[in-house]
């Protein structure tokens, strides 16, 4: 390891190689340790300030101050001033337990004589120490550009003619308020059915202007077949604790939770060759019976005995009619 060092003239610190590289410290509580000698002395710094400065969380700052406590780099110590009252004192060492020998618990001092109330308000806190460093930000706005220098004019220009002054706009008349829209057949009942709904529920209380104004969405709840408990279901749960506009609040709600259309009904089927209603797609039970089927085409025996049964049968006939025709 090659260490490369910097001749410094002013504005830096010396710390011995003992606090940097002592063992079994942490990084952590060794580098606010740096930064805490880097003060000057009286500097009064709370675990905040350094946690903000550090970047560290203030339960890491904490931590960290614990640390140096323990190895003796670090502590708090109480101090009586001349007038009584107790303040507390840092005190930061790169030697451990190396501090100034007055440093020590508070002792019992003389008691402060009787004074006016304004000399006990110029004494009564003590010394205020420096604030802490700013740490200024780089400044990384561009420069100015430099800005031409105009040139002297040959000819004199006119003179500019003064500008008029802007007349005060007159305050607009108030904005009337809506109208209310004209109840129907349609909208009356349901205008009336929303004030009953919302009635038990303080915080949704609204007149009958706004009732009429929300009606029509009432009356499409209607239509889709909502009946008055869906509708308190709908606005009078999960309330928040102050509602402070009701009829916006009931706006949002009919809007938000309105009911979904109904499914549409399908076709009633019917026979393909008739056109019936039937129950289930498909031909109606008559049109669905098999027609009847011509008789099979007779074979040479067959239609041998079938001459044969014919003419028997004319025999048969002309043996009966031959008697009675005599």
């Amino acid at each position: 390891m090659r260490v490369h060092r910097s001749a410094h003239k002013d504005h830096f610190t010396v710390l011995p190689n003992e606090m940097l590289q002592r063992v079994k410290l942490r990084n952590g509580p060794r580098g606010l340790l740096a930064f805490l000698l880097s003060l000057p002395d009286g500097w009064r710094m709370t675990a905040q300030q350094m946690a903000a400065i550090t970047g560290d969380s203030l339960w890491a700052t904490r931590k960290a101050l614990r640390d140096l406590t323990r190895a003796g780099y670090y502590t708090v110590v109480k101090t009586r001033l001349a007038n009584g009252r107790i303040i507390s004192v840092q005190h930061v060492t790169d030697t451990p337990a190396q501090f100034a020998p007055g440093d020590g618990p508070p002792v019992p001092g003389p008691p402060a004589p009787s004074k006016t109330k304004e000399q006990s308000k110029e004494t009564s806190l003590p010394p205020r120490l420096p604030e802490p460093p700013v740490i200024p930000r780089p400044d990384t706005r561009p420069e100015p550009q430099p800005q031409p220098q105009p040139q002297p004019q040959a000819q004199a220009q006119p003179q500019a003619q003064p500008q008029p002054q802007p007349q005060p706009q007159p305050r607009t008349a108030p904005r009337p308020p809506a109208p209310v829209p004209a109840l129907d057949d349609r909208t009356g009942p349901a205008a009336a059915l929303l004030l009953r709904v919302v009635r038990p529920e303080p915080r949704l209380r609204i007149g009958e202007a706004e009732a009429a104004r929300l009606a029509p969405l009432v009356a499409h709840w209607i239509d889709l077949g909502s009946t008055p408990a869906d509708l308190a279901a709908a606005l009078l749960p999960g309330l928040p604790e102050h509602v402070h506009f009701p009829a916006g609040f009931i706006h949002r709600r009919l809007i938000d939770k309105r009911p979904a259309l109904p499914a549409p009904r399908a076709p009633l089927p019917t026979c393909p060759s008739c056109h019936d209603p039937v129950p289930r797609p498909g031909p109606c039970p008559p049109c669905g019976r098999a027609p009847d089927t011509p008789p099979a085409p007779l074979t040479g025996s067959a239609r041998a005995f079938a001459r044969e049964a014919v003419r028997a049968a004319q025999q048969a006939r002309s043996r009966i009619l031959t008697p009675a025709a005599r």
